[in-house]
């Protein structure tokens, strides 16, 4: 009798050890992340030439300061392509949402420590990217200088009635682009746009050495898709 009640007691002490070593095999469980948060983002060159706004009737051609100086995360938690937050923004409006990684990142079964590495490693990515976007603009103030005081003489012709509001949108338009092309054209413009390039390359090859194989595999077929501009 004392057997019997001795394996009963052993019976569930046995099954509960079984259960926790199978526990203990399995993959780490993800906490609550945020995929849509910018930290996840990556920037390319088509997004610097959309960050610089054009010159219009009404206002003058500008650096967007959520670009340049990174003021993305002050936007918002949840940079996805329905966040009513990017209407007004050209570059978000513009904005390629396949290089919002955190899209990519949510489909790939992350452990904990996978989503701690990738965090680390975005925001040493974007620590890197800020003075190549400052240097950016500092590159090329003085043209987008240039191109407002063009602005201010097209804007004064109208002003006095020397053309029409017409003939002022075309003057306007033929600056920005004659402006945008003077940009791209620039000696540090493209030594720049190349270490971004560069920048963009380690971080995907980073990224891919923290995964495993069928993650990797997911990793290259939905990462195909984005067409870098160098």
């Amino acid at each position: 009798m004392k057997r019997i009640k001795l394996l009963g007691l052993l019976i569930p002490l046995l099954i509960i050890g079984i259960w926790r070593c199978s526990q203990s095999n399995e993959v780490e469980p993800v906490k609550s992340t945020n995929f849509d948060s910018p930290q996840f983002i990556i920037i390319d060159n088509d997004d610097i030439l959309n960050g610089i706004e054009d010159a219009t009737l009404s206002s003058e051609m500008k650096f967007s300061n959520s670009l340049f100086n990174f003021g993305i995360p002050s936007l918002t938690n949840n940079l996805n392509a329905n966040n009513p937050v990017i209407r007004g923004i050209p570059w978000l409006v513009n904005f390629d949402f396949t290089k919002q990684f955190g899209l990519i990142f949510r489909r790939l079964d992350l452990t904990e420590t996978q989503v701690i590495d990738i965090r680390t490693l975005m925001k040493s990515y974007h620590e890197s990217l800020k003075p190549l976007l400052v240097a950016f603009q500092e590159a090329n103030k003085d043209i987008v200088k240039a191109a407002n005081e063009q602005r201010k003489l097209i804007m004064d012709d109208l002003k006095n009635n020397k053309i029409t509001r017409q003939e002022a949108n075309e003057k306007i338009r033929k600056l920005n682009l004659e402006t945008r092309q003077q940009i791209k054209d620039n000696p540090e413009s493209i030594r720049i746009r190349d270490s971004i390039c560069k920048l963009n390359k380690k971080l995907m090859e980073d990224i891919k050495a923290l995964l495993n194989a069928e993650q990797v595999v997911k990793w290259d077929q939905m990462t195909k898709r984005i067409q870098f501009p160098c």
